[in-house]
């Protein structure tokens, strides 16, 4: 298989469109800073425990994208503090940063206390959530314990040691990707380009489950267990469009050999259940094989294209229309280039390419049919 065919570049483009602009990202940067400098000031009731504010999730991992109907991204940070959990009342620490927060002129009309964490909504752009964390006591790593509203209890988590995992996962032995594997306080905007196949993957897959259930989101599956279930299935390959293939057909065989429930835990913390959702929901697990279906079927319609007209049609069943048309569009500008530069130029991950085909990937036959 070509590492660069017409459609990894679509899906790269995709991948693009999905993302936090630069405006936005710098303006979180701003707020990020702003809210860590404010629970942890001297006159903070936090003082003492000494917060530390640092990002996790989709958008520390690179995997972000906008839902549909909307530009507002969901940013996820945690306000991990020195305190004993086996000593304090997890919904005290809950309390508390909420509190802290609610004394803010600016914040306090933005608060909102969700079931593990409290959000700060800036409007339009992306909300804020801030995730209450104290440090495991019993192995002194990464590993923390996070507050659980409904259950009145505290929760064990691991967000660095799941970063530092997805990392491992989805690094291919390069320079130019080791020097992007760097922790920074906050995570530098990334283009498309820049992003491992399993980042762009990722963020297709959760593209393509908000499409799918788009209008009732509470049966959609969670993204760190799609996340989670990606990067296991990965297996370095150089091509979006081949690590999509292998990836899906490797969760459409994994929840067929677990028809009444698939269990997901986190491989940086295997107490953390991730599919909380499932279990005893049988029709949340039931909705996740059903669109996991109709995904593994969509996606082998557009291998099975040979036009990029047809692409274009399937592509937006799964993605959006807005999405692929942005897309199709920068191909465009791409194929002008090419065409000036006589048939044959350098794409902007590093290999020679033509509008010869759509992709070289070939299609799966899933569930026998």
């Amino acid at each position: 298989m070509k590492n660069s065919t017409m459609l990894d570049q679509l899906l790269e483009y995709s991948c693009d469109e999905l993302q936090l602009s630069a405006t936005n990202h710098a303006a979180a940067e701003t707020h990020y800073h702003a809210v860590g400098e404010w629970l942890a000031a001297k006159g903070s009731p936090l003082y003492a425990v000494a917060p530390v504010i640092y990002p996790q999730g989709s958008f520390r991992i690179g995997t972000t994208i906008h839902p549909i109907g909307t530009n507002e991204h969901d940013l996820d940070f945690v306000c991990e503090m020195k305190v004993d959990w086996k000593r304090t009342l997890a919904l005290d620490v809950l309390d508390a940063v909420e509190a802290r927060l609610s004394t803010h002129g600016t914040y306090a009309p933005m608060v909102e206390r969700l079931k593990r964490c409290i959000r700060l909504n800036y409007g339009g752009a992306f909300h804020m959530d801030i995730l209450p964390a104290a440090p495991e006591t019993v192995r002194y790593g990464t590993e923390v314990r996070v507050p659980d509203r409904k259950l009145e209890a505290w929760k064990p988590s691991n967000p660095k040691g799941y970063v530092a995992w997805f990392e491992s996962q989805g690094r291919l032995v390069t320079d130019a990707l080791a020097k992007k594997a760097d922790i920074e306080p906050m995570p530098a905007l990334q283009a498309a380009v820049n992003k491992t196949p399993l980042q762009r993957a990722v963020q297709l897959i959760k593209r393509a489950r908000d499409r799918y259930f788009a209008g009732r989101p509470d049966d959609a599956p969670r993204s760190i267990v799609l996340t989670t279930l990606a990067a296991q299935a990965y297996a370095k390959q150089s091509s979006t469009a081949q690590a999509l293939h292998d990836i899906l057909s490797s969760i459409v065989a994994l929840a067929e050999r677990a028809p009444m429930g698939l269990e997901v835990r986190n491989p940086a913390n295997t107490e953390e259940v991730l599919s909380e959702l499932w279990v005893g929901n049988a029709a949340a697990y039931g909705a996740f094989r059903t669109w996991l279906r109709w995904f593994a079927v969509q996606w082998d319609k557009v291998l099975a294209t040979d036009s990029l007209p047809a692409a274009e049609r399937e592509l937006e069943t799964l993605f959006g229309e807005d999405v692929v048309k942005e897309a199709l569009r920068k191909h465009a500008t791409d194929m002008a280039t090419l065409r000036k530069a006589g048939g044959l130029s350098v794409t902007r991950a590093g290999a020679l390419t033509s509008a010869a085909s759509i992709s070289s990937v070939r299609p799966n036959t899933f569930f026998g049919k």
